[in-house]
């Protein structure tokens, strides 16, 4: 999501006017996820995507009305029209698109209102500073287009207009910043006792915009496996690090689209490496001593996914030397993707590399796909609650 605010941040600072689209809502199978983005210039230099075609036709031409106007709209993208040979789409569903205007304000203009080069530039130095943050829009009713920033930890940034309701909503807002995924909030209208003490206000909704921060990928050990997941898992808005004690191997020729590479000792990097929920490691060193000894300092870690390469049998071998020498208990293994991707027959060092990005990204999105290493967790779950029982009976 930074780069559309990086964009957008640009056509505000040069004065320019456009109108900002958003998916808040959608229906059966559709081309663009809720919270995609688009903004439509008025010379057609549009950047982003609502999902092509004639419904971002329809967004398109509803957004230079908005620019004309100054107000917000929502537009309704129905694809779900009969298949024919005439059929421009092919989707099926049906997306609820918000449409906004976003310009500079002049100085008389920001004392009636909310200036939106403020929200942009607050949002963008929160998002780079990897804060969890949340924009919240009223986009239906009188108040239509208000905004408010929403932090954990600091009072938001502008006011939805919404009197007694505000901190109920800004109260919920912050519950779906913990949930980390875009909602639609809606609230029914105010009955005649909640009148006498709140907004009297008709139904009213609220998109609430998670700013989730770019997932970083750690690849540690930078060989075959390594240059096309560092590509491919680019294509994908992975801020990609790579990793490893080679200079020969870890240098930006080699990975000319990771944000970092790193030669450098593999552990005791690693040990230094500042991780959060949004962090990704891959393991696919030279050695499975290596990739082992990184195991070490990333399995207490709170990260969002630890893949290892290695066979079953070799990964196997690994867990039970650190359950039976080290004394680890074999409940943390069950966090780790190892064997590490999911089965798509991958053969080749490319399509390995699709096979672990597709694995991140269904941890990523809470997708359905079962995992190669499932069926390890599975049978060392049941080994664990035989073992359990035994000694229950034991005793």
């Amino acid at each position: 999501m930074e780069s559309i605010y990086d964009k957008l941040s640009e056509f505000i600072e040069a004065d320019e006017t456009v109108a900002v689209a958003t998916i808040i809502e959608v229906k059966g199978s559709v081309p663009r996820e809720v919270g995609a983005k688009m903004i439509i210039h008025p010379l057609g230099r549009h950047v982003g995507t609502v999902g092509g075609g004639c419904g971002e036709a329809d967004v398109i031409k509803a957004a230079l009305d908005v620019i004309q106007t100054g107000e917000p709209a929502t537009v309704r993208v129905d694809l779900t029209e009969d298949i024919s040979m005439k059929t421009l789409g092919v989707c099926g569903g049906i997306m609820d698109v918000f449409v906004e205007r976003a310009m500079r304000e002049t100085e008389d203009e920001r004392s009636k209102t909310d200036d939106p080069s403020s929200f942009v530039s607050v949002l963008l130095a929160s998002i780079r500073a990897r804060e969890p943050v949340a924009l919240a829009t009223v986009i239906d009713g009188p108040n239509a287009g208000r905004e408010a920033v929403v932090w954990f930890d600091k009072p938001p940034l502008g006011t939805l207009g919404l009197g007694e309701l505000e901190s109920r909503v800004i109260a919920d807002a912050q519950d779906v910043l913990r949930g980390r995924q875009h909602r639609l909030l809606r609230y029914p209208a105010s009955t005649p006792a909640e009148q006498a003490v709140q907004l009297p206000i008709s139904s009213f909704s609220v998109f609430v915009e998670v700013q989730r921060r770019t997932p970083e990928l750690l690849i540690v050990g930078a060989g075959h496996i390594a240059m096309p997941l560092a590509q491919i898992a680019g294509l994908c808005d992975f801020s990609v690090t790579v990793l490893d004690d080679r200079p020969s191997f870890a240098n930006q020729a080699r990975f000319p689209t990771a944000r970092q590479v790193i030669a450098a000792p593999l552990r005791e990097t690693v040990r230094d490496m500042t991780m959060d929920a949004d962090t990704f490691i891959v393991l696919v060193t030279r050695g499975h001593s290596q990739d082992v000894e990184c195991l070490l300092e990333v399995l207490d870690r709170t990260v969002a996914y630890i893949g290892m390469i290695g066979s079953q049998r070799r990964v196997d071998a690994v867990f039970e030397l650190l359950e039976t020498e080290m004394g680890i208990d074999p409940v943390k293994f069950d966090r780790v993707y190892a064997p590490i991707g999911i089965a798509i027959g991958a053969r080749s060092p490319a399509e390995i590399a699709v096979c672990i990005t597709a694995e991140m990204i269904n941890v990523l999105r809470g997708g359905p796909v079962v995992s190669i290493s499932e069926k390890r967790r599975e049978r060392d779950r049941r080994r664990r609650e035989r073992a359990e029982r035994q000694m229950a009976d034991g005793k």
